[in-house]
């Protein structure tokens, strides 16, 4: 038995596991249904994602969409919705453009989402308006012995880290994973052509749109042709998946599906690293902010790079960025060429002829290490830098960095130099900062 047929077996529902689901959705479905009709509204009620298109692997999400009238008024969307979900599940709001419900029936995840019931999928009134076209068109389309190739495309981008197209992932939605299989037919097909893909590559089914995307991957959306179905994909995940099918062709392994957990370093090992690599090591942690994931990580990468250019603004050499999260804080971590710098600064003046020259002259005079002098026809300086000590840098400057708008209360926050982090209890986040094998390589 080849790979893909092992691990075929392995994710693929079970007879007894498909009844399940079949039932639960079922059983779902009436209830959101009645729910639904008690408002004395005109909604109806469909089962979306990949348990209507039967392409999950494991114990799937299931989702339930309530398709509003679109003139129905905002307000009473947003509140008949919420009270349709709350009176099946005993869950959470939840946010993406407008609130939903999600909870726990018999085990299963589940979200019930309003949307309008629009005629045309150009046409929306909320951003979730076009899922049960997609649904139907899915349906409509993928033949029923590529469902299984679907199941095997998910799950190898799930072991090499680029399934999901939400903020954390940046990755591939089971959506697009689906309109893969439909182009080329089945998984091997797939991986053979995503490896020829470079950047500004363009994709579509039958027909393309006119439309003109600034991303790695344009797939134009068979639903509407104005959509490209990889906006969320990020550089950097569309080259792994790249490297993963052809690597994946080269020498096929399991571990590509079923990758090995990552090894956290010793304290030890840790110190060994650092030695060998010659750098330094700066952490800080704030308070992780209550927001729901596809928020909190386009503000924690914007935090990020907000810190970093303070860094290098400051002449620091970030080699290495990173953030991590728990369920109470947030940790951002950087490797630099060096965390301390030499006294002297060279600052660079306005050409000898200008006006600026005296004011440039009275200011650095007796103020700086040795007199101005003349290089390259402009005045320079040898000033005592402000900030010799990263650590010191973003204590005193960290205000002025581009931060997350739900990141900047700073009282929380805690900063670790080098000597810090090695004593701290900081091995996960080091390891995650400076250990990244392609995850089939672990």
């Amino acid at each position: 038995m080849d790979i893909d047929q092992a691990v075929l077996q392995r994710i693929s529902p079970t007879t007894e596991q498909r009844a399940l689901v079949q039932a639960v959705s079922s059983d779902l479905m009436k209830k959101v249904t009645k729910a639904a009709s008690e408002t004395g509204s005109n909604l109806r009620t469909k089962l979306v994602g990949s348990v209507a298109k039967d392409t999950y692997v494991y114990r799937p999400d299931i989702d339930i969409f309530v398709l509003f009238p679109v003139t129905t008024a905002a307000v009473a969307f947003i509140e008949q919705g919420l009270r349709i979900g709350k009176k099946v599940l005993d869950g959470e709001e939840r946010y993406a453009e407008h609130p939903y419900i999600h909870g726990v029936y018999q085990e299963f995840e589940v979200d019930i989402v309003p949307c309008y019931a629009i005629s045309d999928p150009n046409c929306l009134k909320s951003a979730v308006d076009r899922t049960p076209f997609h649904t139907d068109f899915v349906k409509g389309h993928l033949k029923e012995e590529q469902k299984d190739q679907v199941r095997l495309l998910k799950q190898f981008m799930k072991g090499v880290g680029v399934y999901g197209a939400e903020a954390k992932i940046r990755g591939f939605s089971g959506y697009l994973v689906e309109l893969l299989i439909m182009k080329y037919g089945d998984f091997r097909t797939c991986l053979k052509e995503a490896s020829a893909w470079r950047d500004g590559t363009m994709l579509s089914l039958d027909e393309s749109g006119n439309s003109t995307f600034d991303t790695p991957l344009v797939f134009y959306d068979p639903v509407d042709l104005s959509r490209n179905v990889s906006s969320a994909l990020s550089i950097d995940t569309f080259a792994c998946f790249i490297f993963a099918c052809h690597e994946y062709l080269r020498e096929a392994r399991i571990s590509f599906f079923f990758p090995n957990p990552a090894t956290i370093w010793s304290g030890e090992e840790i110190e060994r690293k650092m030695r060998e690599r010659g750098t330094k090591l700066l952490g800080l942690r704030i308070t992780r902010p209550r927001l729901i994931d596809d928020n909190l990580y386009p503000q924690a990468r914007r935090s990020l790079e907000g810190v970093k250019k303070v860094l290098e603004n400051h002449e620091f050499v970030v080699l290495n960025e990173d953030f991590m999260l728990s369920d109470t804080k947030i940790t951002f971590m950087f490797e630099l060429l060096s965390d301390e710098l030499p006294p002297l600064k060279k600052h660079r003046g306005p050409p000898v002829w200008v006006d600026q020259s005296e004011r440039f002259l009275q200011k650095w005079t007796g103020n700086a290490i040795g007199d101005p002098y003349i290089q390259e026809g402009r005045w320079m300086a040898n000033i005592r830098r402000p900030f010799r000590r990263a650590a010191d840098l973003i204590r005193e400057e960290i205000q002025k960095a581009s931060l997350g708008s739900d990141m900047k209360d700073l009282s929380s926050l805690e900063i670790f130099d080098h000597d810090q982090v090695l004593k701290g209890n900081l091995g996960s986040e080091v390891t995650e900062l400076l250990d990244k094998p392609f995850p089939w390589l672990r």
